[in-house]
């Protein structure tokens, strides 16, 4: 179920779109204003994309990561190290901002202070017990990166005896690059910090994170690196077979995403340890937790590794219920949603039922064709999360501008009772969403303030240009802001 009690609305808004003065928003002063300007608005909920770190090779989405645990270094915030004494305001680079994410100056600057602070740094009893906590994923992934920037190689291509993780050899490596390793130690260290000083201010405010994790890795990653029998590869540490969805909606060819799939008989052997963790790990992060893809827990697109496209994959069961028990007799009914859009067939929603999952409920998808349709607002149910749109959708208004049917718009005035216009149509959407019976609600900021497609987060299927919107920092004082606060509370959100 919803773990929330009563009727509550959200804002999602991922860390990197706040404003700041080194190239993406980070967890500094404005991720506190902005959770100030939830609670102004009556808003119990800010979800975001994932924590976990990008690479520029996958175009830095948050969604193909080098690793399930650690923290993305450039969320760091270099004057909260100032304040909190790692660094000095001597040690801070000219500030400059943009219209758009600045992804490899940000990442490079975080990385350049991160180890500055390093550099300065004594190891104390909260860096020690930081360490010792987090050894088990830890230790190798800081070997990882460490190994990763001195051969600038990815893992499977490095020399043999550390691909395959000859203990000798790795012992070595421990030790010719123990500086290296304390340094990733360190930014992990100070990312975490910085996290949890967040979120605790968050829950003071009686705002709840919700999380998102996605269901896979890249290849180049340091958990496929370290558990790679897990992982469908083969002698050489190449996939077999790798992940997608078939085509659909945002894709005649389908989607190739590239990651490789899991091993799940072997996970199964090991009682699904690798995942348990995860998911324990992911409720340290956030309140709630949204599993990107989780109908690839049920059955998964599985794509010859030699394929260009989605095309000719084909459905491969998944670990199901055999997963989820083996959760909750660890973990207990923690509160997961999954995200259920797409090709959805009665087999996950079963699984969904059984386990009393919430999905997903979009009213971008609803309006083509309402009848028999969950995302149409009156399929709705309380224990669902509805939204206008995701990350992945155009904003309101850019679906009305570039992508609308005629029966969409059509179908849109028959639930409004009127018809709707650009300069209203992303607060039309809004209310439709706000006054449903889904006992939560999230709204993409984008839409709140009623912008088009240039701020749009995401294009599936697309490699270049997503996952760059930033907002100015006056959108934080926008007018509309108060009649959302005011619509939100007649729809007895608080």
């Amino acid at each position: 179920m919803i773990p929330v009690d009563g009727r509550k609305s959200g804002v999602l808004l991922h860390i990197t779109s706040l404003p700041s003065p080194w190239g993406v928003g980070d967890m500094g002063s404005q991720s506190y204003r902005f959770i100030d300007l939830l609670k102004e608005c009556n808003q119990s909920v800010w979800q975001i994309l994932p924590l976990n770190p990008t690479e520029e090779i996958y175009g830095f989405s948050p969604y193909s990561s080098i690793s399930a645990f650690a923290g993305n270094v450039m969320l760091i915030s270099p004057m909260a190290m100032v304040e909190e004494g790692f660094l000095t305001e001597g040690d801070l680079p000219p500030s400059f901002n943009g219209l758009t994410a600045n992804f490899r100056d940000a990442i490079n600057i975080r990385q350049d202070l991160s180890y500055k602070g390093y550099c300065k740094f004594t190891p104390d009893d909260g860096f020690r017990r930081f360490c010792e906590e987090n050894s088990w994923w830890l230790e190798d992934y800081a070997l990882y990166k460490a190994l990763k920037s001195h051969y600038k190689l990815p893992w499977y291509e490095w020399p043999d005896e550390l691909k395959s993780r000859q203990p000798q050899a790795i012992e070595m490596a421990r030790k010719k690059f123990a500086n290296e390793i304390m340094a990733e130690k360190f930014a992990q260290y100070i990312f975490y910090r910085q996290w949890d000083r967040l979120h605790l201010y968050a829950k003071s405010k009686g705002i709840s994170v919700f999380g998102d994790m996605p269901l896979y890795l890249a290849h180049d990653s340091a958990d496929v690196w370290a558990n790679r029998e897990m992982f469908c590869l083969d002698e050489r540490g190449m996939p077999t077979h790798v992940a997608g969805v078939p085509p659909d909606y945002f894709s005649v060819t389908g989607q190739y995403w590239g990651n490789p799939l899991y091993n799940w008989d072997v996970m199964e052997k090991h009682g699904f340890e690798w995942w348990i963790r995860r998911l324990a790990h992911a409720f340290r992060l956030y309140d709630m937790v949204r599993i990107d893809h989780f109908r690839g827990l049920v059955a998964y697109w599985a794509i010859p590794s030699q394929e260009s496209t989605a095309v000719n994959g084909r459905w491969v069961k998944g670990p199901a219920n055999k997963l989820f028990n083996a959760i909750i007799n660890r973990l207990g009914n923690v509160p997961i949603v999954a995200e259920d859009l797409g090709q959805i067939t009665q087999d996950v929603r079963q699984l969904m039922d059984a386990f009393h999952i919430p999905g997903m409920r979009v009213i971008l998808f609803g309006l083509d064709n309402p009848k028999q349709n969950l995302h149409a607002p009156f399929y709705y149910t309380e224990n669902c999360v509805a939204y206008t749109g995701t990350q992945d959708n155009n904003t309101a208004l850019g679906w009305f501008l570039e992508e609308a049917s005629s029966a969409a718009v059509k179908n849109l005035k028959l639930f409004l009772g009127r018809k709707t216009e650009a300069n209203c149509v992303s607060r039309d959407m809004v209310r439709l969403v706000e006054l449903s019976v889904a006992k939560l609600v999230i709204i993409p900021f984008q839409d709140i303030l009623g912008l088009g497609p240039e701020a749009r987060m995401n294009r599936p299927a697309s490699k270049d240009g997503n996952w760059q919107w930033r907002m100015h920092e006056d959108m934080m004082r926008a007018p509309v802001l108060k009649w959302f606060k005011g619509i939100t509370m007649f729809a007895d959100r608080g």
